[in-house]
């Protein structure tokens, strides 16, 4: 074969192997991103702030007894609802019992003891008077030297004795009063012992757990039942210190309970803790919502959106096109073909995926989006692509 023509289909193969490696640079390597074009529309937005929690009654109330004592009936059990007032647990009470009737008997003794007192005085009155009647008719007499200073004396210590037994029978009644009030607060006690036996719901509500049974032995103070207030039944929900700031009371959420995961139920901010916790760095918030059933989920994890802002009509970008740097936001600005950083200033954020664009993009002006592996790789002056389908 001829060298030249031999070494000529050598440079062929080569430029054509050369030619093929280009290509395949250009659809690989050196291919240019591909991304979407998105440019400043204006959107109604929403923030939300997320936090999780459990369902909670605001009171939940510990009804225990004053007094120690053995329980011998118990009226109610866990997930029961009772009402303020109503009879829940029994305690032996013979002995208050006795207690009580043996001061109504006191009490009867030292009112029957009072009234024949004032029989007593009554007649001890009568008696004085009549003493110092004689005792000043046998003075006149002793005067005219009709009786002797004998008969007199007698006369004058009959009226002294009679004086005297009217200052002791006041004396005597001053002590049965006395003992009356003595008796009526032994009534008082008794009964109060005897009531303190009797253990009532000190509220409207459920019964959330039941910690004693009849027969146990407790202490006074000691807790017999929980009973959560349905009255006010609300989510505890905890919140980054980042998004908590813009809480108020009064903010409307959305509420996801873990049994209904697929439902929205409304709720409202209704108490908006003062202190953070230190180590999670996070602010607890009370959201109200609609309770479902007779009784409530109490301790049942849900999850919460709570509105801290809304705007109408601002310009907004899809979330997917900025890119984080730092405390900072930028996007890639798409002219001829090539990319170019540009910082902007954001403002809030829809769980739709949209966030304002305050400051840094002009209108029309076409921005990157794509995928984020796509999106980190971009670099200032890469070359995009531009396709119609969001990648």
């Amino acid at each position: 074969m001829n060298p030249v023509k031999k070494y000529s289909k050598t440079i062929v193969v080569w430029m054509i192997i050369l030619i093929i490696l280009i290509i395949a640079l250009r659809m690989t390597i050196l291919a240019p991103y591909r991304v979407t074009a998105v440019e400043l529309t204006p959107h109604n937005l929403q923030e939300e702030a997320f936090g999780v929690g459990t369902v909670e009654a605001k009171v939940v109330v510990r009804v225990g007894s004053k007094i120690t004592g053995r329980i011998t009936a118990l009226n109610t059990d866990q997930g029961y609802k009772v009402k303020k007032g109503e009879l829940l647990a029994t305690l032996e009470n013979d002995d208050f019992k006795n207690l009580t009737k043996q001061a109504e008997r006191e009490l009867e003794k030292a009112n029957a003891d009072i009234v024949a007192n004032q029989a007593a005085i009554r007649q001890a009155e009568a008696n004085f008077k009549l003493a110092r009647n004689n005792f000043e008719r046998y003075r006149k007499l002793l005067q005219d030297k009709v009786i002797s200073q004998l008969d007199f004396d007698q006369k004058e210590n009959e009226n002294k004795v009679a004086e005297e037994n009217i200052k002791m029978l006041n004396a005597q009644k001053t002590a049965l009063i006395k003992q009356q009030k003595r008796a009526e607060a032994n009534i008082g006690f008794a009964k109060a012992r005897l009531a303190d036996a009797y253990i009532y719901s000190p509220c409207d509500g459920i019964v959330i757990s039941r910690e004693a049974e009849a027969g146990d032995a407790i202490t006074a103070g000691a807790s017999i039942f929980r009973i959560a207030d349905t009255s006010v039944i609300w989510i505890l929900a905890y919140i980054d210190e980042t998004m908590a700031g813009e809480i108020k009371v009064g903010n409307p959420a959305r509420v996801y309970l873990r049994s209904r995961s697929q439902e929205s139920l409304p709720g409202k901010v209704a108490r908006v803790e003062v202190e953070s916790d230190r180590v999670t760095e996070e602010r607890a918030v009370d959201i109200t919502f609609p309770v479902l059933s007779d009784a409530p989920p109490i301790g049942e994890q849900a999850e919460v959106y709570i509105v801290t802002g809304k705007k109408a009509q601002v310009p907004a970008l899809p979330n997917s096109s900025l890119v984080p740097s730092g405390k900072k936001h930028g996007v890639w600005i798409i002219k001829d073909g090539y990319v170019h950083w540009r910082d902007v200033q954001v403002g809030i954020k829809d769980p739709s995926g949209w966030i304002e664009i305050r400051s840094g993009v002009e209108k029309d002006e076409q921005v990157a989006n794509a995928s984020p592996p796509i999106m980190a790789k971009l670099k200032e002056g890469s070359r995009v692509s531009i396709h119609k389908e969001k990648l």
